[in-house]
């Protein structure tokens, strides 16, 4: 995963935040594939186990950005306009 930079070079707060919540949902999707194609009880027992644990940590770093400003995901516009936001600083690079 590579990491953006803000102009100044440095990640700032929302850049990790977004990263995290990223990788959580594709922690949810390797999990959930991976349970579908397990071949025993227990493995699937422990990839339910860390489906779940991903899922918790999804909810956890979305509320995180939510409340942090970051996050909109029931107002289309204003996170259209974050993410517009985002591109044009990433392409003022």
């Amino acid at each position: 995963m590579q990491a953006t930079m803000t102009p100044t070079g440095v990640l700032n707060d929302q850049m990790i935040a977004a990263d995290c919540l990223i990788s959580a949902k594709n922690a949810i999707k390797g999990c959930a594939m991976a349970i579908a194609e397990a071949s025993t009880p227990e493995v699937r027992n422990t990839l339910k186990q860390h489906l779940n644990d991903a899922i918790t940590f999804h909810e956890q770093i979305s509320q995180y950005m939510v409340n942090k400003g970051y996050y909109h995901p029931t107002n289309v516009q204003e996170q259209l306009r974050l993410d517009l936001q985002a591109a044009q600083q990433v392409l003022s690079i």
